[in-house]
């Protein structure tokens, strides 16, 4: 029955399991804290949030260069899982800090947690879609992709309803344990998953040869990748574009639960709730539409659909600034972000190098994104200061970001005709030398 509506190939039935149940954990975890994390960023009022996203795009910075000088000296299989034991690591010493601290310096401490999971979030997110886009091919992609982002949608239902329900009855503490759980049982699927990836040959024949070798290059490497493809800079316009109206709709979201709730337990249960409507309708399309539509359709014409529900959402809101045209809008963004754009998105990079899936992905994933963020942030101040409503600006970016969907999906089917060159494993001490080159150059 699941075959029947995936789609899958001899040997491809396992990976993608493990794959999904990879997702799962990585996200149950981060939105068990998801909304802990914006209840404490909301106990200074949403003006002091604006500082917060400035406060995480500085930490961003310093976060992309640690990540791709690790990731030039070590391999995917020890890369991966020493991601999330990082994140276990930090986890535990903020339970460690808030216990501590007690409740003034908890506040403090909430602050820099804020900034910690916004940045981890990214970081660990963009090495997991880095990871399947390294393990599957491109053609595999788009009929396994929609499948592999169920679990992640399935584990954000759970870590919704884990928040909004046990939130009370385990306490802060008790969701920092078990979002721990859940990164070590992430990184001990990664591990499992690299190793029957390799046991059946899964993936294209350069990946497979150069699985255990570390990236090599330098840290500014995928920065420098980013600026001479313009492929690559046309997937960072979209995600920009695709942050700033994110956190438009976030602010507007933020000032209603503010002036409805007056308690940090019940920010975060009615924060949890909003975001488990939009998780069920993603994960019904993800299983039933998401893989049909890609290999139907194309990647170009799935990245259109957030730019269209964008743009007539804010037309909407702007119409009829109400509760039920917000809660509507945001579900339906949520989940044609999550169901349909965000797996086209993550196809695009089955066809670069493996070192930009990992480098230059990163970057774009990470302090694109956040760069994208920390611009709406500023731009939902100017709007507000000059009296306009969020569709001035919305609306044409919008429209931009829907002419970026119809090039990039021509171009993923142009590149794809062309035969990549095969990569070499870096020679070791090599230092830039060793990065593999970019054919988009």
């Amino acid at each position: 029955m699941v075959e029947r509506v995936v789609a899958f190939e001899a040997g491809e039935l396992a990976p993608a399991v493990l794959s999904c149940l990879y997702f799962f954990c990585l996200l149950f975890g981060y939105f068990m804290l998801r909304p802990l994390r914006d209840a404490m960023g909301l106990a200074g009022g949403v003006d002091e949030l604006r500082l917060l996203f400035l406060g995480t795009l500085g930490v961003m910075i310093l976060a992309n260069l640690v990540f791709a000088a690790v990731a030039s000296r070590v391999s995917r299989r020890v890369f991966v899982p020493l991601v999330y034991g990082f994140g276990v690591t930090s986890l535990l010493g903020f339970l460690a800090a808030f216990l501590v601290l007690g409740p003034g310096g908890s506040e403090r401490a909430g602050k820099v947690f804020y900034v910690w999971l916004s940045v981890f979030n990214l970081m660990s997110t963009t090495v997991f879609w880095g990871f399947m886009a390294d393990v599957f091919t491109r053609e595999q992609g788009k009929r396994l992709f929609g499948f592999v982002a169920v679990g992640g949608t399935a584990g954000a239902i759970c870590g919704s309803l884990w928040a909004g329900s046990l939130t009370k009855v385990i306490g802060n503490g008790g969701m920092f344990v078990a979002a721990s759980a859940m990164y070590v049982a992430a990184g001990v699927m990664a591990v499992v998953l690299d190793r029957v990836a390799q046991s059946r040959d899964i993936g294209s024949h350069e990946h497979i040869r150069i699985r255990g070798s570390a990236l090599g290059g330098t840290s500014w490497q995928g920065l420098v990748d980013v600026v001479r493809s313009p492929y690559l800079m046309a997937i960072a316009g979209y995600i920009a574009v695709f942050a700033i109206g994110s956190t438009l709709l976030y602010f507007e979201k933020m000032r209603i639960v503010e002036a409805l709730t007056d308690t940090t337990e019940s920010r975060t249960q009615v924060l949890a709730w909003i975001e488990l409507g939009g998780q069920v309708l993603t994960v019904v399309l993800q299983l039933f539409l998401t893989g049909r539509l890609m290999r139907r359709f194309g990647v170009g014409a799935l990245l259109g659909v957030v730019p269209i529900i964008t743009i007539v959402g804010f037309i909407g809101l702007a119409a009829a600034p109400v509760i039920m045209v917000l809660a509507v809008f945001e579900v339906a963004r949520r989940a044609g972000n999550f169901a349909l754009s965000k797996p086209a998105r993550e196809a695009l990079f089955t066809i670069v190098p493996r070192a930009e899936k990992y480098k230059a992905k990163g970057l774009i994933d990470t302090f694109v994104y956040r760069g994208g963020d920390t611009a709406g942030a500023l731009a939902d101040m100017a709007l507000a200061g000059l009296g306009l409503v969020a569709a001035w600006l919305a609306v044409p970016l919008g429209a931009t970001s829907l002419g970026i969907s119809i090039w990039l999906g021509r171009q993923e089917i142009s590149r794809a005709k062309v035969p990549k060159p095969i990569e070499e494993p870096p020679i070791p001490g090599a230092g830039s030398l060793a990065a593999p080159a970019s054919p988009h150059v």
